[in-house]
């Protein structure tokens, strides 16, 4: 009977290692694919992606990009990148700027 009792012990410590090892190879499976798709992610956004990002209508984002001095030059609410004739908004610097603007009023 205490032979029994034993393998008995032993099937049963088995079959709960077994199923902690799963259980814990798919909570790690799920937080790697989450890392990698925050990895592919785009640093620089388009003009029509920064409208979808602040929720701003494509003309008002040309307001704030392109401010004029009043002295035949430009300055920029917005960070950007000019390549070409196309603008690129660095997303991590469009975040600060959220962070940190004050009352702006478009024109």
């Amino acid at each position: 009977m205490k032979n029994y009792i034993i393998a008995i012990s032993i099937f049963l410590l088995g079959i709960c290692i077994v199923i902690g090892s799963w259980m814990i190879s798919n909570g790690m499976g799920t937080k790697v694919s989450t890392s990698l798709s925050v990895q592919h992610q785009h640093q620089l956004l388009t003009q029509s992606e920064l409208v979808d990002y602040l929720g701003l209508s494509k003309e008002e984002i040309q307001k704030l990009t392109e401010l004029d001095d009043g002295e035949g030059s430009y300055s920029s609410e917005l960070p950007h990148l000019k390549i070409g004739s196309e603008f690129y908004y660095p997303k991590s610097a469009i975040d600060k700027w959220l962070v940190n603007v004050e009352l702006t009023t478009i024109p």
